[in-house]
């Protein structure tokens, strides 16, 4: 049954003079809404309506009750404006939502709630067609509504929020993003959707994220709103999605071995391999190796050379420490790239080459220590290939204990283990009967030049 307007005012006077509460004035009153189908305004082409002064009047009477909260009064002039001049303001939509919330806040019968969030939702849908700036947000909230007053209609809200993404593209609010893969994970779980299709959906409300966070004009409270809710899309997805290794290689080891996955997904198997602590697995290493190479990444790129070193896969760890270099750009954490490069070389027997980068992390950060006692470590290890015996070998330990000292000095948290090193490697110094007997004989004191590969100069001292 279609009300008239002459119908409809009496009725609502009578509900007045009844004072019943708001919720059953509004329920009383709902089929304005079929009335507003047949006869309200479709476009802008009128922004006031046919009557402006009356449009202008009924903003303003409708405004004062609403700001009073006076639901009861403010309904007739605000329904006037809703209808007649739909362009003429969003805040009309606006306040029209309010007030239908309130009333389905005082009403608990499910059967007479279904009007009120009918019409409702028909608020939402005009303002998004009328203000169509905003129509991503006003479907967005609409979706969100639609889970505290219809919440056993998943697929209904899932389309609402689709809706509201296709609108917004990149500029979707980020509240959106969180709710939205909620619903989606509800219905996967429920089999309405397939594993391809939530892992699609997270791609593209990631995607949207990571568009707003590589912005450099975002605001710091958008930014930190997009950042949490793609926090929560990667924990809805660990959580609720990918349970374990296994389920992430028998997913992607094969597409990925074809070259089927693109940049995007590509991504999110990495994030979820790391997630779910997959890293040890061959598959990690080849997914890692591919992310590296498109988007270089100074820790990604360690991370790969500590890997290779650790296997004895030196080739491919020097060409990841020299890659790590190349993008790092803060000198401790260069340090500390530098000295772990050393290792390698050490291990490999270049001393030479390893000393040469450990003097460089020294230069980057000279308060460390750690790389001059690991140069002493390089020259105390040498006695075999410096000799293996008399005056010219022995002097690899004069030069160690210099290095040792110099890394207490430079960090004075080093002393103790230090001198634990000076104390055990001065007992490999010759004793003064050695130097005496030595030709050409030493004095303790003496300037020496150790020869080998280290070619440095020290003083010459005594085990006793």
């Amino acid at each position: 049954m279609i009300y008239s307007f002459s119908t409809l005012f009496p009725l609502q006077a009578r509900i007045r003079r009844m004072r019943v509460s708001f919720f059953l004035f509004v329920l009383m009153a709902l089929p304005f809404w079929a009335i507003g189908i047949a006869q309200a305004q479709t476009d802008c082409s009128k922004k006031w309506g046919v009557d402006s002064v009356e449009t202008i009047k009924n903003i303003s009477l409708y405004r004062e009750f609403f700001k009073q909260k006076n639901f009861v009064s403010a309904i007739e002039p605000w329904r006037y404006v809703f209808i007649q001049a739909p362009c003429s303001r969003e805040q009309t939509h606006i306040d029209g939502i309010a007030m239908f919330k309130d009333a389905l806040k005082a009403q608990k019968d499910s059967a007479l709630r279904t009007p009120l969030v009918d019409t409702l939702m028909m608020i939402y849908d005009a303002r998004a067609k009328f203000f169509p700036k905003s129509s991503s947000n006003t479907l967005g909230r609409k979706a969100v509504d639609m889970l505290d007053y219809i919440p056993g209609q998943n697929r209904r809200i899932r389309e609402a929020f689709e809706a509201a993404v296709a609108v917004g593209g990149n500029a979707t609010e980020p509240f959106i993003l969180g709710y939205y893969f909620k619903v989606g994970i509800k219905d996967f779980k429920a089999g309405v959707i397939d594993q391809a299709a939530i892992f699609g959906l997270y791609n593209q409300l990631a995607g949207i994220a990571d568009a707003n966070l590589a912005r450099t004009d975002l605001d710091s409270t958008k930014r930190q709103r997009f950042f949490e809710n793609k926090a929560a899309l990667d924990a809805d997805l660990s959580i609720s999605v990918i349970e374990n290794c296994e389920q992430i290689l028998s997913a992607f080891e094969s597409k990925f071995n074809d070259g089927t996955i693109d940049k995007a997904l590509r991504d999110l198997v990495y994030t979820q391999l790391r997630i779910k602590n997959c890293k040890e697995t061959a598959f990690y290493e080849k997914v890692a190796i591919s992310k590296q190479s498109d988007d270089p990444s100074p820790v990604l790129g360690i991370e790969l050379a500590r890997r290779f070193h650790k296997s004895s896969r030196n080739k491919e760890a020097e060409q990841y420490y020299q890659n790590a270099l190349s993008l790092v750009t803060d000198d401790s954490i260069k340090a500390q790239y530098t000295y772990d490069y050393a290792a390698l070389f050490s291990e490999d027997k270049q001393f030479s080459k390893a000393r040469d980068l450990a003097l460089q992390a020294h230069s980057l950060r000279p308060s460390w220590g750690k790389p001059l006692m690991f140069i002493g470590n390089l020259y105390a290890s040498s006695y075999i290939e410096c000799g293996g015996g008399g005056i010219g070998a022995q002097a690899v330990y004069w030069a160690a204990v210099d290095k040792y000292r110099a890394a207490s000095k430079a960090n004075p948290a080093l002393l103790e283990d230090c001198n634990a090193l000076i104390n055990k490697f001065s007992g490999y110094f010759p004793t003064k009967q050695t130097l005496f007997f030595n030709k050409p004989a030493f004095n303790v004191g003496d300037s020496y030049r150790v020869g080998c590969w280290l070619n440095e100069s020290t003083t010459v001292r005594s085990s006793d």
